[in-house]
């Protein structure tokens, strides 16, 4: 089974508008997700906050092309109403942040990738930049294996 890993909005606006220099980092987890080395989740929130974001800064067009891509490549998990109130429950000041966590929680995913960390104290899954995923031993070796095998 491939290691679960969620994307956070901050990953998918780096890619999507090319921002310096977290984009390269941001780019390779998207590409290992798309090439099935992981299996890559988001949450609707997520992809409805992506989709504004992008059609506000870019067009509608952009927006949807972005979102199909997204939405081929990984697996995007409803926020209920369970989450909602987890989050407002819970000790993580940012709501949205909060959602995010609980729903990583309730899909038993143990890696969300985000270059907010700091927003996350004393949880119980790893928060990740995409540079310290990509730099962690254990997904090195996934790598190096995966590729190995091709």
């Amino acid at each position: 089974m491939r290691k679960k890993i969620f994307l956070d909005t901050d990953v998918i606006l780096d890619v999507a508008f090319k921002r310096e220099p977290h984009f390269l980092y941001s780019q390779e987890v998207l590409s290992l997700v798309e090439q099935n080395v992981f299996s890559g989740f988001t949450s609707s929130l997520i992809i409805a906050n992506c989709y504004y974001i992008i059609s506000s800064n870019k067009d509608d067009k952009a927006a949807i092309k972005a979102i199909s891509k997204l939405r081929s490549i990984l697996m995007i998990l409803p926020l209920t109403d369970k989450e909602i109130g987890q989050s407002l429950s819970s000790d993580i000041k940012d709501f949205e942040d909060g959602i995010q966590y609980c729903i990583c929680v309730n899909n038993k995913i143990t890696n969300l990738i985000t270059r907010n960390i700091t927003d996350y104290r004393d949880v119980d899954i790893n928060m990740l930049t995409p540079q310290d995923f990509l730099n962690l031993e254990e997904t090195r070796k996934i790598i190096e294996t995966t590729f190995n095998e091709k």
